[in-house]
């Protein structure tokens, strides 16, 4: 005879969730059970932990805008268990409700057991659509119904002692075992793994909902693939329209290899393991073989623990940032080589371990590490892939799979999102832009805009006035204020900077000293270049002390090489945004429309 202990597993385990209803009726087939609830059209999910999963697909449902709202529908997961109808509601209690008891055992005969940690526990029998014996399992001797002591003896030999105040702890185990001694329908974690559950919303009315057709269509959604219904798609791959898995198990580095190069992209999605092995180990030993690294003795040892996985000991990961730092400092890109906190972030993320997010993921990941320390540019690294692995070419990857058809609610809250994704971008640029975003499509163009929106504070109009000169005025219009900053700096009598604007002047190429920013500030010093070095601080509150400025000689310098941007229009806006930290703001800006007639 089933005893207690023998369903302690499944509350240990959770096995029908933390919270939740099971019920037992005989006289009713699954269907059947679940159209008496108010249900319909049920889906067929294989597995108690599935069906209790896709109790979430009936949660919500979206209007025509997109917007979320509460179903108040309930879910059930029915099977069959021997000659009675299993009912299982994750987290719900409509088989408590009046109704439904009358309506569910009417025919026959309903057991249900309701638990939730918050509230009170409740147990009843019902035949022909009357309770017959009703209680609290956790205090037994307060039963109620037509026949309230007829299980006494089934309650006893389950473990329940009925004349006891002080409570039972394992009451749910007693009442799962009560419940198979009264209907014979047992069950085990084999059970619950390999069953077909028939899922469905219910309620009152539910069947008749409008969205009820909708919720079904989610559920259904869910059976089919529970990973992909619940995917936020934090990748981006629905941008691109990409629906195959294997494309999107290129994970979150992948959509920039999809976007410069698909027939790449879909290449790697497909191919061999060891291919994808001998690439990863390509792009990792990059950067290493740039900096002249890899092969050195001392690094032999980190080598092979990076190879094996395992965790390389910090003080060698510091070792490896000491040494790759002088490679680093030649290898990348302006703004990052003179951080020393980016040089040695990007030696550390060669040779710290990593969470696997799958092999082709990884190499996504680690061509993007090596691009970040100074293999190459993004371009130059997947030409240099493809050519040492001319194999990719013969790599067969299949037509793309059918899209599937996008599920209504899906779309609507993909629309709505869209929506409002471009509200807050253009609430953004009208703050930005001081109330007015620009008609002029070159201004919003991200790089010109970078520098637009620092001259917005001093004069919105005139960002304007400026991006509608021609390009031969916009360079005028640089030059001038690059002369304009020397002066007020001080520096143009200085003959090594009047050289240098002389040269902007007559548009011939820079004296030497104005190759860059740090050869004219070392020019300036009287120092070699390879002395200088720079430091920056923050200050986080002033008070009532003006913010630190920036040294005019500093701004004038550079005011002189932006002039010679390739976009006049970014070298007129900028090299006034230096003007006016040079000079008095409303002084400057308003020389400068006097000087272009624009007052």
């Amino acid at each position: 005879m089933v005893e207690a202990e023998d369903y302690a597993w499944a509350i240990n385990a959770h096995a029908l969730g933390l919270d939740f209803c099971l019920s037992f009726v005989k006289g009713l087939e699954p269907d059947e059970a679940i159209s008496a609830m108010g249900g319909t059209d049920p889906v067929p999910i294989v597995s108690v932990e599935a069906a209790i999963s896709a109790s979430e697909a009936v949660e919500e449902w979206v209007d025509e805008d997109g917007d979320s709202h509460p179903t108040d529908f309930a879910f059930v997961a029915v099977t069959r268990a021997g000659e009675w109808t299993m009912i299982l509601e994750p987290n719900g209690f409509l088989c408590t409700e009046a109704p439904v008891v009358q309506a569910l055992s009417s025919a026959g005969e309903m057991v249900s057991f309701y638990y939730n940690e918050n509230t009170t526990p409740h147990f009843s029998w019902a035949v022909g659509g009357r309770v017959v014996v009703g209680f609290n399992p956790g205090f037994p001797q307060d039963r109620y119904g037509d026949d309230p002591e007829r299980l006494d003896r089934l309650l006893t030999e389950a473990g329940f002692v009925l004349h006891d105040d002080d409570g039972d702890a394992r009451f749910r185990e007693r009442t799962l075992a009560l419940m198979e001694r009264i209907t014979g329908a047992g069950w085990n974690a084999d059970f619950l793994e390999t069953s077909t559950f028939r899922c469905a919303a219910v309620g009152a009315g539910a069947a008749a909902h409008p969205a009820y057709a909708e919720v079904r269509e989610e559920l259904a959604a869910f059976a089919e693939d529970p990973d992909e219904w619940a995917d936020d798609d934090f990748a981006g791959w629905s941008e691109y329209g990409v629906t195959d898995p294997r494309i999107k198990a290129l994970g979150a580095a992948g959509p920039r290899l999809y976007e410069d190069d698909q027939e790449l992209a879909a290449a790697i999605a497909y191919a061999p393991a060891e291919l994808i092995g001998r690439m990863a180990r390509w792009a990792w030993e990059r950067p290493l073989r740039l900096a002249g690294i890899l092969d050195e003795p001392w690094f032999a040892p980190i080598r092979d623990l990076v190879r094996l996985g395992r965790p390389v000991p910090q003080a060698d990961v510091r070792l490896v940032e000491e040494r790759m730092d002088p490679y680093l400092r030649t290898a990348l890109p302006d703004w990052i080589r003179d951080d020393e906190n980016q040089r040695r972030n990007a030696a550390a993320s060669l040779v710290v371990q990593w969470d696997t997010d799958g092999p082709v993921a990884d190499l996504c990941w680690t061509l993007a590490r090596a691009e970040g320390a100074g293999a190459g540019t993004w371009t130059e690294i997947l030409i240099a892939l493809r050519r040492d692995f001319p194999e990719l070419g013969d790599v067969v990857v299949p037509p793309p799979p059918r899209p599937p058809v996008a599920r209504a609610s899906a779309r609507r809250k993909r629309e709505a999102q869209q929506r409002q994704d471009e509200q807050r971008r253009h609430a953004e640029l009208e703050r930005m832009w001081a109330g007015r975003i620009p008609d002029d499509a070159r201004l919003r163009e991200p790089e010109v805009q970078a520098h637009a929106l620092g001259l917005v504070p001093y004069d919105r109009d005139l960002i304007d006035r400026i991006a509608d000169a021609e390009p031969r005025t916009q360079r005028r219009m640089a030059v001038w204020v690059a002369r304009y900053c020397c002066t007020r700096a001080e520096l143009i009598a200085e003959d090594w900077l009047a050289a240098g604007m002389i040269a902007l002047e007559r548009d011939e190429p820079p004296p030497p000293w104005f190759e860059d920013f740090h050869a004219a500030y070392a020019r300036r010093r009287g120092v070699p270049r390879e002395s200088i070095t720079f430091s920056s601080s923050i200050s986080v509150d002033t008070g009532d002390r003006e913010p630190p400025r920036i040294d005019p000689a500093v701004s004038a310098i550079q005011a002189v090489l932006i002039a010679r941007h390739p976009d006049p229009l970014i070298a007129a806006i900028d090299t006034l945004r230096n003007a006016v930290q040079i000079d008095h703001p409303p002084t400057a800006i308003a020389a400068f429309r006097t000087a272009f007639d624009l007052t």
